[in-house]
């Protein structure tokens, strides 16, 4: 019985095995079209100041006219190469390929691509790379200063209109920027939106700020000459790249699809990233999003154009990026109450919608300061991780609770979204919008309001946290913080 069973399992291994080898024959045969994915892993990185080493593994040699590999240098909208085009490096064929390059300052927003030669055309077999560690360039290498948890607009964050306020930024004290574009300068706005900025007509929504320029030298010059003296301030530590980007409202760019609309947006991210880090290496960089979290539009629905969710766009933005390339990038999230018209949001009988308004948050389709588990569960899946392992920073750069329900209302939820974000380790810091008012949204402090924010960080934080319980009627917060 026992010769028996090593007779079956000897059987079943050689057939195993015989499926294994067919598969192979089959993947090798799909894989000799010579994507871009042909390769295991690529990775372009600087060794020193000096010389850049690209290093790629690939699963088996590649055919090609001439057994050679070619190392390409593309430009961040580049994404084939031209017959035309020549190699910045060459070497005979190898399993796992490695070249160095001269470092020059405009590599450090180009990408390099490897490529073989197939029936007289320059085909990629790896997704060009970028230099993923220019923090290694940074003139500024001093600690991040330690500061509140809790801050304001205003006083320790501004936005930074590319040219267009660069001294009075620097002229502050700010730690935190947000860089917009507001479409003034048509060198650092996109292509794509320049065509279109004034036809708003044709548009679902009337643009306010613009994407960025990461399409052509000019633009990605203009951009980074400006970022890199912001970076090296004495006190700028955070930068956000646009503002609730998944909007484009806020981040307009051409009315086409959405994939488009990401590649441009990672283009300019990317060229924003390493101009920073390459100025300060501590520095950190954000993507921002809004509210929706979870909430597909598809194709023909009215707000399709309008924006894609959150949950979306970081798995979009975090795919593009990893594939040219893995940084550092981080969060900065809004977590504004839903509505954000209206502030108790533990009693929402005298909400305009009020049942609905909560099924949104209690559902997951929307991410306010009561369920921000959902953006930092999800950045805890491991192919959201940093490059070093972590879970990705966080911010909450923006949240006003308005006052149109008194000051005690407000108070006690400024302090509930205070404790919320304290809640959460992976939250580093959350920083209200207070000098804020237009018809209905009014988030101006006064009063008990304004005693609850002064206590945020004091000894007095702790009889502020009594009060507010007591007015929401809990006992405890994960009551109505999940």
């Amino acid at each position: 019985m026992r010769f028996m069973k090593k007779r079956v399992c000897a059987a079943v291994l050689a057939l195993l095995m015989l499926l294994t080898i067919l598969h192979m024959d089959v993947y090798a045969d799909e894989i000799r079209t010579l994507d871009t994915s042909f390769a295991i892993s690529a990775s372009s990185r600087l060794s020193d100041k000096t010389t850049i080493s690209y290093t790629a593994v690939l699963p088996w040699l590649p055919e090609s006219d001439d057994g050679m590999l070619y190392l390409f240098e593309l430009q961040p909208s580049e994404y084939a190469v031209s017959p035309l085009a020549e190699p910045v490096a060459s070497a005979p064929a190898a399993l796992t390929p490695s070249f160095s390059l001269s470092y020059t300052e405009s590599r450090l927003y180009t990408k390099l691509g490897l490529a073989v030669k197939s029936g007289g055309q320059n085909v990629l077999i790896a997704h060009p790379q970028y230099i993923t560690n220019p923090e290694l360039l940074a003139i500024y290498t001093k600690p991040r200063s330690v500061r509140s948890f809790q801050s304001e607009q205003g006083q320790e964050f501004c936005n930074l209109n590319l040219s267009g306020n660069i001294s009075g930024v620097i002229a502050g004290d700010y730690t935190t920027v947000q860089v917009m574009n507001t479409g003034s300068d048509p060198v650092v706005t996109n292509p794509y939106a320049r065509a279109e900025m004034f036809s708003a007509d044709l548009h679902p929504v009337t643009p306010r700020y613009y994407m960025l320029n990461a399409s052509d030298p000019q633009g990605i010059a203009a951009i980074t000459s400006e970022l890199k003296f912001c970076a090296l301030s004495a006190t700028l530590e955070n930068f956000i790249i646009g503002n609730e980007v998944n909007m484009r409202t806020w981040n307009y760019m051409m009315w086409t699809d959405w994939d488009s609309y990401m590649r441009e947006y990672a283009q300019a991210f990317r060229v924003c990233y390493n101009a920073v880090k390459s100025q300060n290496a501590n520095a950190r960089v954000f993507v921002c999003i809004d509210q929706n979290w979870d909430r597909n539009r598809r194709v023909g629905h009215k707000e399709y154009y309008e924006y894609m969710d959150g949950k979306d766009f970081l798995a979009n933005f975090n795919a593009l990026i990893a594939s040219e390339g893995n940084i550092d990038w981080g969060v900065a999230q809004h977590p504004y109450p839903v509505p954000l018209t209206y502030a108790k949001f533990w009693d929402m009988s005298d909400c305009r919608n009020g049942s609905y308004m909560l099924e949104q948050v209690a559902s997951g389709k929307m991410v306010s300061f009561q369920n921000l588990s959902l953006l930092t569960d999800y950045l805890q899946r491991p192919e959201m991780l940093s490059p070093s392992g972590a879970v990705r920073h966080v911010i909450l750069s923006e949240i006003g609770i308005v006052n149109t329900q008194g000051t005690d209302i407000q108070g006690a939820t400024i302090y509930a979204a205070y404790m919320a974000a304290k809640r959460n380790p992976y939250i580093d810091e959350i920083i209200y919008l207070h000098a804020y008012s237009e018809p209905g949204i009014d988030t101006r402090l006064s009063g008990q309001s304004q005693i609850v924010y002064d206590s945020l960080g004091t000894s007095n934080e702790a009889a502020c946290d009594a009060w507010a319980k007591s007015l929401i009627g809990i006992n405890d917060w994960s009551e109505v913080i999940w």
